[in-house]
């Protein structure tokens, strides 16, 4: 490697631009190496699961979920229908082959079973109460590509 070296008038440290730039690279592998506030998880919390009385097979899943700003599920399906209440902020629910609708505070939304969908959470990010018929034993839901 062939390495520069640049001497200040009056300075006796001489400075190789092979060490700045090594510093340079060591500065930003630092700042981009966890040290990035990393946005918060999405956040999901059972409020209640139970099966259904007289309802061989199915559940009830209450979930409070909060999803912060600019954040995207990854796109999934349920194997149960779910519904959808925004307590506050906004979300853009996607649903392939649809058309993206905006879903705010004190909207609601059904999404029937095995849709796949994502939503994405607006500036505020969102709260949400999701209410699902789900299928008993199965995955709450199944990541798609």
């Amino acid at each position: 490697m062939l390495a520069l070296t640049l001497i200040y008038e009056g300075d006796s440290m001489p400075f190789s631009i092979a060490r700045i730039l090594g510093l340079v690279v060591l500065i930003c592998l630092y700042s981009t190496s966890g040290n990035a506030t990393e946005p918060p998880p999405v956040q999901a919390d059972d409020l209640l699961r139970e099966s259904i009385a007289g309802v061989e097979g199915k559940e009830i899943i209450i979930s409070r979920v909060s999803i912060p700003p600019h954040t995207e599920l990854p796109w999934h399906w349920h194997p149960g229908e779910e519904f959808l209440y925004v307590i506050e902020g906004s979300v853009t629910l996607k649903r392939r082959g649809e058309p993206d609708l905006p879903v705010g505070a004190g909207d609601a939304q059904n999404i029937a079973v095995r849709v796949i969908h994502t939503g994405s959470a607006g500036e505020q990010g969102a709260e949400l109460v999701i209410f699902r018929v789900h299928a008993a034993g199965e995955p709450e839901r199944y990541l798609v590509d």
